[in-house]
């Protein structure tokens, strides 16, 4: 299939432009929704309707919730295309090797907030202070964070830590716990507004 037949209508609209725009990493529709400001019900549809064009492709399609989608070679091309009509200069995104399964499942709500929370060694009556005054309208108990602590432990994404004349232990982020916090912040890194005064 050549670049430009699928290129034209594939990218008819404001919002089609603005998705494809979002993609600077794999993302969930949520999460594109929160970079573009589309509502995420549209969001999916345009996802869709990209992947059935050949632009988006899923990385964790066994997943029931927080499915991960990146561009293919041919939604790279549209994307750069795109970024040249702007005179924006493009960035090549290369993937981490990472288990995106692992990935999606960490972008749910609760876990996603509590590893970006985790900036230090802490306690998790102290991410819940944290997220207290940072997420004021999450739903979440001490248990709750307890209990995520304790599967993102069997994951490898968090490990205990010591402190030296504590009772208690404090958890803090594994190598692999900070690569998949980073991903999380850049997912919500907004589309550079120069760019999408002229989409």
């Amino acid at each position: 299939m050549e670049h430009r037949t699928v290129y034209q209508p594939a990218i008819e609209s404001q919002n089609d432009r603005k998705v494809l725009l979002a993609f600077n990493q794999p993302l969930t529709a949520k999460q594109v929704a929160g970079k573009t400001g589309i509502p995420e019900d549209t969001c999916i549809c345009l996802i869709a309707k990209f992947a059935k064009n050949g632009l988006t492709t899923c990385l964790n399609p066994a997943a029931g919730n927080s499915r991960l989608y990146w561009l293919t070679e041919l939604g790279k091309k549209c994307q750069k295309d795109l970024y040249r009509k702007l005179n924006q200069p493009y960035t090549e995104y290369s993937l981490p090797n990472i288990d995106w399964e692992l990935y999606g499942w960490i972008c749910f709500n609760h876990r996603s907030a509590i590893i970006k929370t985790l900036t230090e060694p802490m306690q998790p009556s102290r991410i819940k202070q944290i997220l207290r005054i940072q997420k004021p309208n999450i739903k979440i108990s001490a248990n709750n964070i307890r209990d995520v602590i304790r599967l993102l432990l069997a994951k490898k994404i968090v490990q205990p830590v010591k402190i030296k004349k504590k009772a208690h232990l404090r958890y803090e982020l594994t190598d692999l716990g900070r690569t998949l916090r980073q991903l999380l912040i850049n997912s919500k890194a907004h589309i550079e507004q120069n760019s999408s005064n002229h989409i």
